[in-house]
């Protein structure tokens, strides 16, 4: 028979109990560490932290209330792709410290950030469930919070803490008032914005090299559940303090990381710091067709100093052109990016005589630059090169064509 993880941790207790006496270390409890308050109804219990910042308040370069009640359209755009009117003060900003980092139905938010705004602040509340039982009042407490909000801000919530908590409602069968919210994940333009510049696109890197913040004896997100787990043995909170402070960073970083997104897609050219972000801002106008706005930006890239950004740049620009029928200018941008290759790019040279034979009925530039890029693979001994047949067939049959003209 099925057991989840409370279930489990009973078992293991009523045989703890059943054994020989153990001398625990009892140390000092969540209530006497941190300046929070029991909370209690009928439901049960759990213990809450609460923090007001002022909208003053400076995290990540940014002040907290600059994006209060500023026009978040391009993030909404870009990670919802909705055109409804909305603040960030309509969303709520949610974070979750877990008993497993792989989700699955043991898995239980043992902590649970939610960060809004009101008009005077930036209010930041910590759920935190001293043992299993109080998870059913805690989830109430929040699924009755959420009720004021008309969306979600995460940071890879979408395929986990939301997800998460979505499982625990329907677990202790609580019917969320946020079923199918507007979901805001930065994961994802994050992600598009910072790849290529950063090794990792995890919170604390962009935290570190995008935000300028850095945290001090912050503890590693792969230890939070083992600490959990030893609190619920010895009631000793002291690490727990690191988790929730860990927990309060994340959900100030996201406020940030969002200020911050929206800074750069509400007008890239300026809010960018380098050519890098700027490409990356061309490939989310891009993805969401706003194909002037991709082009600006990967017009200005062109004239980048790193090879992969102008090489990049030059090859989004030719297929933008192409989309929209421009083909002189499609071509434009395929010779120029041959011409700053720093090496044979045999696919470049095909596309280049695609456009030429078939968008503007050059056949005799086509066939230049089909042969050309067959001498290229002879030099280079590609004969047995995926491209190479392909090149021949093409060859004998612009000469064909080549030739029925000239008769």
């Amino acid at each position: 028979m099925y057991l989840d993880l409370k279930s489990k941790l009973q078992m293991y207790k009523a045989n703890t109990e059943k054994s020989a006496p153990v001398t625990r270390k009892q140390g000092p409890d969540v209530d006497e560490l941190l300046a929070g308050t029991i909370y209690t109804s009928e439901d049960g219990s759990f213990f809450i932290v609460e923090n007001t910042y002022p909208l003053t308040y400076l995290h990540g370069g940014c002040n907290l209330g600059s994006i209060a009640h500023c026009d978040i359209s391009p993030v909404l755009k870009a990670c919802h792709g909705t055109t409804l009117s909305l603040r960030a003060a309509d969303f709520a900003f949610l974070d979750t410290e877990t008993t497993g980092l792989s989700g699955g139905t043991g898995t239980v938010a043992f902590l649970i950030g939610i960060g809004f705004f009101t008009e005077e602040a930036f209010v930041l509340r910590q759920y935190f469930m001293r043992d299993y039982d109080e998870e059913y009042p805690m989830l109430l407490a929040i699924n009755q919070l959420l009720s004021s909000f008309k969306g979600l801000i995460t940071f890879n919530g979408k395929s986990f803490d939301w997800n998460l908590l979505l499982t625990r409602f329907t677990s202790n069968r609580i019917r969320p008032v946020l079923k199918t919210p507007v979901h805001l994940d930065l994961l994802y333009p994050s992600r598009t914005l910072w790849k290529l510049k950063l090794e990792s696109c995890r919170l604390g890197s962009l935290e570190e090299n995008i935000l300028g913040e850095y945290r001090i004896d912050d503890i590693p997100g792969a230890l939070i559940p083992s600490v959990y787990f030893k609190y619920l043995d010895d009631r000793d909170a002291s690490e727990i303090k690191k988790v929730i402070v860990h927990n309060e960073k994340d959900i100030l970083s996201m406020v940030s990381l969002l200020t911050r997104i929206n800074s750069i897609l509400s007008n890239p050219l300026a809010e960018t710091k380098d050519s890098w972000e700027l490409l990356g801002a061309g490939k989310i106008f891009e993805k969401l067709e706003q194909g002037d706005h991709a082009a600006d930006c990967y017009h200005h890239c062109k004239y980048s100093d790193i090879h992969t950004v102008k090489e990049t740049s030059m090859k989004k620009l030719a297929g933008i052109y192409k989309r929209n029928k421009e083909f002189e200018k499609s071509i434009e941008q395929l010779k120029l990016l041959l011409a700053n290759a720093s090496a044979p790019n045999i696919p470049v040279m095909i596309e280049l005589a695609k456009q030429y034979e078939h968008r503007i009925k050059d056949t005799k530039k086509a066939l230049e630059t089909v042969q050309a890029a067959i001498d290229l693979c002879s030099q280079a001994g590609f004969l047995r090169n995926m491209y190479y047949s392909d090149l021949k067939s093409r060859l004998e049959r612009l000469k064909k064509k080549n030739q029925k003209r000239s008769i």
